[in-house]
């Protein structure tokens, strides 16, 4: 068990948090949440040991125990495969564990530090698991994912036998993944039972109670004032007026809850276009896009998904004319302003102050940019700040105030809820929700997409046979070259079938061990000791197919 008693952090003489109190029992998943700069990177690096703490005790945590996955990994071997030797496990082991996260044989030899962000933390991921520790922290382990690495990633952590603590923003992770929620919130922390949806009903119902007590303490303080005001004078009633008075020295006082923050975000009434909002027609762009069509109509609101690399984002700004296509045609319809919202905030100058660039972009006045910033949370010395020296999050809502600004009809949208806190958020999912226009959103935000998608495109990746073909018509083949592709595309579906086969045996085998902790008979055990060693021979087993399969 991991328990916490007191925990309070200064940084100077800014309080980070204050009597963070809370325990974890062994095997439960635990999320932590709250707002940007609420202390949870800060929370979790204390309990890691790589961060000291002002006041209060941590008990149950040894460092050997541990297995953290950061934010912003680091790495320090020449190769992938000599990243996870690191950590002192054999050859085979390390093999397995990065086969069954996604990697290939050839990027075992590839330099760790070359990876693209989703990959990086898989590797942070697969380091934490090769010595499978009794307790897994997780920073934002969703962060920089794909969809379908986060959905191996939400498996692997509802059948880890271990105890699972994560800071995440992702509402899908929480609500599929942990049994307890950590909020933290203006210096202190809260523990509530059950997932992300019970966790806001039991907040909202806890902030209503609070206020309701706080409200009818305030209503007898009021009148035990009045009555030793009107009495303490009078011979007759003095003495029921002090002690009164008495009372009301004694009363503890209950503080007001805070009110609640919420980012208020409306996007405007959508102006008139045509019902064919946008036309693709066989878009080819170098190697990662090969004759992709597509129609969205007014009114819609399409989710575009696929694995990290497959072009999303490159589609994203060939429609916005960022890019050129090699071939292919783009038909926007009539009446349709555009507006964009880039992953990487290219859109912004980063030179600039948020309140010089909404003047240099709209021309509002300081006032005037101060206001429609606000609304988005940004205040004060932010918006003094030149905008790279601003967080992700601060970016995105700058990015978000001039999008509202543009008065677009057709909203374009790539990754709008990256860096953001839970109230930012649900802020924008509802103001999505509201707006009447069209929208394209790439998002592996699943919580965003099942809430505002009307429409899911899937975009699939370009296979190796593929490349090169444009939009003329294929050249005959002769019946040699004809077998050859047939063979490349049954060895292909070969290694998707076994692959499929060893994910699915790997999450039996984990709960065949979860199993095996919880039993107590013999008879029992010896049933799961047998068919623990059968799963494992099995594995072993498609792992050669899949290795014969890769020659």
């Amino acid at each position: 068990m991991i328990q916490l008693d007191n925990v309070t952090k200064f940084y100077g003489e800014r309080l980070i948090f204050r009597d963070v109190t809370f325990k974890v029992v062994d095997g439960e998943k635990v999320g932590i949440v709250g707002k940007n700069g609420a202390g949870k990177s800060t929370l979790i690096k204390i309990m890691t040991g790589a961060e000291p703490f002002d006041a209060g005790t941590i008990g149950g945590l040894r460092a050997e125990d541990v297995g953290f996955v950061e934010q912003t990994p680091k790495f320090s071997a020449a190769t992938l495969l000599d990243e996870m030797l690191t950590v002192g496990v054999e050859k085979f082991q390390a093999r397995k564990i990065l086969y069954g996260l996604g990697f290939t044989e050839p990027e075992l030899e590839k330099n760790p530090n070359h990876f693209s962000g989703g990959e990086s933390a898989k590797i942070s991921l697969a380091k934490a698991l090769l010595n499978e520790p009794r307790i897994l922290i997780l920073d934002e382990p969703t962060n920089h994912l794909d969809i379908y690495s986060i959905e191996f990633l939400e498996d692997f952590v509802k059948n880890y036998r271990g105890t699972v603590i994560a800071v995440t923003h992702d509402r899908n992770f929480l609500q599929n993944c942990v049994e307890k929620i950590l909020d933290m919130e203006n210096g202190r922390a809260t523990l509530y039972p059950g997932n992300y949806e019970k966790f806001v009903q039991l907040k909202s119902e806890r902030r209503a109670a609070e206020l309701k007590a706080y409200e009818k303490q305030q209503e007898e303080i009021a009148k035990l004032e009045d009555f030793v005001r009107r009495n303490k004078v009078r011979a007759s009633t003095a003495k029921r007026a002090r002690s009164r008075q008495i009372a009301l020295d004694k009363m503890e006082r209950l503080e007001k809850p805070p009110s609640i923050e919420k980012s208020s975000i409306r996007l405007g009434d959508a102006a008139e276009s045509a019902n064919r909002v946008l036309i693709l027609e066989k878009i080819f762009f170098k190697t990662v896009i090969k004759d992709f069509s597509a129609e969205i109509f007014k009114g819609e609101k399409v989710g575009l998904i696929g694995r990290n690399g497959v072009g999303k984002s490159t589609l994203l700004k060939i429609i916005v004319g960022e890019l050129k296509a090699d071939s292919g045609e783009i038909k926007i319809g009539n009446r349709v302003k555009v507006g964009y919202l880039s992953q990487g905030h290219e859109e912004l100058n980063e030179n600039r102050t948020p309140l010089e660039e909404l003047n240099y972009e709209f021309g509002l006045t300081e006032g005037q940019a101060r206001s429609e910033l606000a609304r988005l949370n940004l205040f004060a010395q932010v918006v003094e700040k030149p905008i790279a020296d601003l967080s992700g999050g601060e970016k995105t809502r700058v990015a978000l105030t001039k999008l509202i600004l543009t008065g677009a009809n057709f909203l374009i949208l790539d990754e709008p809820t990256n860096h953001l806190d839970l109230p930012a958020r649900e802020a924008i999912e509802s103001a999505l929700n509201d707006f009447d226009g069209t929208i394209l959103i790439v998002t592996h935000d699943r919580y965003l997409l099942d809430k505002v998608a009307t429409r899911i495109i899937e975009f699939l990746p370009i296979r190796n046979e593929e490349l090169g073909i444009r939009n003329e018509k294929p050249k005959p083949q002769n019946s040699k070259l004809k077998a050859q592709s047939s063979k490349l595309k049954a060895n292909e579906q070969a290694i998707d079938k076994i692959e499929a086969q060893i994910k699915m045996a790997e999450m039996e085998l984990k709960m065949i061990e979860h199993e095996i902790n919880a039993a107590s008979e013999p008879e029992k055990l010896t049933a799961l000791a047998a068919a623990h060693a059968a799963k494992i021979a099995e594995i072993d087993e498609f792992y050669s197919r899949w290795e014969e399969l890769q020659c």
